[in-house]
């Protein structure tokens, strides 16, 4: 996909960004970083309504007080709907029936709050990420496709929680979160005017 270029050299970009300075229970009690996998469920989505674990959430933050941290994220998620055999129409006089495999890709990124409710291996936390969302809303049906591309406003609160059972090490990431976009989608017979999930995220801290 044409976009995986972008979603490595951001990765790289916020791991460089928070990297951890100094060495305590967690890698640096200043700053962390969560590498996560993502599970999510679209609501009332008619182009592509599929629950799907195909997505991944990168983000890296800063302490800027003992429990207020400020940072930047980036994720991304492919969610399928398959169609069974009906008549799809192209234009105003011209329909065919056939079967359709929809896909919506969706990579949301921007700047992120956390406010952490304890300072210990255990740090529970609720946290809001903002920022802009790139979809590609795509229509396969029998040899053909349409597709299009859409970039909206993004926001997401979550509650979650980085856990460091060893000292000098990483530790364990889970967050529940809900997601809404501004992404639209008019694509042939199907149009789609907000993007709303939830869902919730596993993974390691840094």
């Amino acid at each position: 996909m044409r976009t995986l270029r972008y979603i490595l050299l951001a990765s790289v970009m916020l791991v460089a960004a928070f990297s951890p300075s100094k060495s305590v229970a967690q890698v640096s009690l200043n700053s962390y970083f969560n590498v996560d996998w993502q599970f999510n469920i679209p609501l009332g989505n008619s182009f592509s309504n599929g629950a799907s674990g195909w997505g991944m959430n990168f983000e890296g933050g800063y302490y800027v007080t003992q429990d207020i941290a400020l940072g930047g994220f980036l994720n991304f998620h492919t969610n399928n709907e398959y169609f069974p055999r009906q008549t799809i129409s192209l234009t105003e006089t011209l329909s065919m029936n056939s079967r359709q495999q929809h896909q919506m890709f969706t990579m949301p990124f921007g700047v992120l709050a956390r406010y952490r409710l304890m300072e210990a291996d255990f740090q529970p936390y609720v946290g809001m990420k903002l920022g802009a969302c790139y979809a590609e809303f795509n229509n396969y049906y029998y040899i053909f496709e349409k597709s299009q591309d859409r970039w909206g406003f993004y926001m997401s609160p979550e509650i979650g929680f980085n856990y460091y059972p060893w000292p000098n090490g990483i530790g364990f990431h889970m967050a529940l979160y809900y997601s809404f976009a501004t992404n639209k989608c008019n694509l042939m017979s199907y149009k789609q005017s907000i993007l709303n999930n939830i869902g919730f995220r596993l993974g390691i801290a840094f």
